[in-house]
């Protein structure tokens, strides 16, 4: 089992943030469906990759 830390529980925050304001502002569908699953793609390779350095 993974110990949460600081950095994941910040990113984690920050995404469902960014979900809820473009449900809540109704974002356009390029947003919603594009970019956002992309972003969080990066993000977790990003988390990945610095996890297991």
């Amino acid at each position: 089992m993974k110990l949460c830390n600081k950095k994941n529980s910040a990113i984690s925050l920050l995404w469902a943030s960014a979900i809820l304001s473009a449900a809540i502002l109704d974002a356009p569908q390029f947003l919603t469906l594009v970019l956002l699953p992309l972003l969080g793609f990066m993000s977790v390779l990003l988390l990945n990759k610095t996890s297991r350095v």
